[in-house]
Order: structure tokens, then sequence, then C-alpha cells
């Protein structure tokens, strides 16, 4: 049965302390790609290309929220992103079921003000490595 996503939340683990981040409205999925290996040979029987799977590639996610200037989670991915260190990232979803990998932060931005909006905030975090599944 599908769940719900209220309830999913994102933390990091730095220095010994796990900081959740806060605030969020939008946690893209982690998408698992690869590349596509070129094992054509001249002899190839029927003339098609032939592939194999190459590295895979974990790819970026992509964090949407509000910004709080107090939350610590905001703060940290701040912190980070300045360092440029890359860090266990968990995504805990409603059934405690978890994706857990590694990231270092590739962006980050402070939203747009809007008349009739709230200040936003989004950041980007760029997999290194694989994702395990809890």
């Amino acid at each position: 049965m599908p769940q719900k996503a209220m309830g999913t939340m994102i933390s990091c683990l730095h220095q010994d302390t796990q900081t959740r981040i806060g605030c969020l409205k939008a946690i893209s999925e982690i998408r698992a790609d690869s590349e596509a290996v070129d094992v054509t040979t001249l002899d190839a029987p029927d003339g098609c290309r032939q592939y194999v799977q190459g590295l895979k590639d974990l790819g970026e996610v992509t964090l949407e929220g509000f910004y709080q200037p107090g939350n610590q989670g905001q703060q940290k991915l701040r912190q980070l992103y300045e360092t440029g260190e890359a860090v266990p990232f968990t995504v805990t979803f409603p059934d405690g079921s978890a994706a857990v990998f590694t990231a270092f932060v590739k962006s980050h931005a402070l939203g747009s003000a809007q008349v009739d909006g709230a200040v936003g905030f989004s950041a980007v975090l760029r997999i290194t490595g694989g994702v395990e599944l809890q």
C-alpha cells in the first residue's frame, strides 16, 4: 500500500552529531542511473550496437523548504557547503525505512521574497558512492 510522504525527514551526521534539517517541503527522489558502455564489435552478427552496464551514478538530491535562520540543520548545510566535506545523510520515511548515503552540499540558495509568500531555501546534495536502503 502506498504511504503518505508527510513525516519524511532528512538528517546529516557530522562530528558525531546527527542533525535534522528542518522546515522542508520537498526532498527529491534518489535516482540510480548508469553509463552504457558500447561493446559493439566489427563482426556484430545482427549489425546492431551492443552495450553493457557501466559505472553507476546515484546523482543528486534536492531539498526545498522555508528559510529559518535559527534551524540547526539549515545552518549545518551552509557550513558543509563552505567546507565541501562529504558526510552521511539519512532520509527517513514515515514507515521507519531509510536511505543512507554520503554526499557533499553542491549548492545552497536562499529563495526569493514575494508578496504574500514565505522566504524559501534550497540545497543540492551530490551523492558520492552508493545508497544503502534500511
